[in-house]
């Protein structure tokens, strides 16, 4: 995750964030004493950049071609979630206007992202703290996610990471 960062930087991928699934299940890999990658599926980098002079997979291409390792990078310029997220999870959203918003809207245990400035300095974001990811707890954040999509979720956590405890949506 540290050379993906370091080469999305090098890029110039705009206000990104390596964040989510792989971060909180790095996390519960260590705690269960499993490989660091076990079980995950892609590293998903977040960006904001609302003038789109790059596509998501433009960035994609070229990172993934810098990058030492196979993990796919799943990109996402938080700039337009509010135009597909109607069709893939069936809710209106409102556009966000920065990258930030989208990750305040995941589940506790997910919403945490990280990157390294021009410095090399790291910078964390976690709007929620970090205890319910190291505590293997994921409950619900209602701001953009409905009942059965945080159940669709939780069940696929549960089918891999076994020793989870998950709180009912109510």
């Amino acid at each position: 995750m540290v050379e993906t960062a370091k080469v999305c930087r090098d890029v110039g991928l705009p206000n990104f964030y390596i964040a989510g699934g792989a971060i909180t299940q790095l996390i519960w890999n260590h705690l269960l004493e499993r490989e660091p990658l076990d079980k995950i599926k892609d590293f998903d980098i977040v960006y904001f950049d609302d003038t789109e002079h790059r596509t998501e997979e433009s960035y994609e291409s070229e990172i993934e071609a810098q990058l030492n390792h196979t993990v796919k990078v799943d990109i996402k310029n938080q700039a337009n979630v509010h135009k597909w997220y109607p069709i893939k999870f069936g809710q209106v959203i409102p556009a966000y206007n920065r990258v930030e918003q989208g990750i305040d809207s995941w589940l506790s245990a997910f919403a945490i992202g990280f990157n390294f400035n021009t410095d090399g300095e790291l910078s964390i974001y976690a709007p929620f703290g970090l205890e319910d990811a190291f505590n293997m707890h994921v409950k619900p954040n209602k701001i953009v996610m409905s009942e059965a999509n945080y159940i669709k979720m939780t069940n696929s956590f549960k089918e891999r990471w076994s020793s989870i405890s998950v709180e009912p949506w109510n």
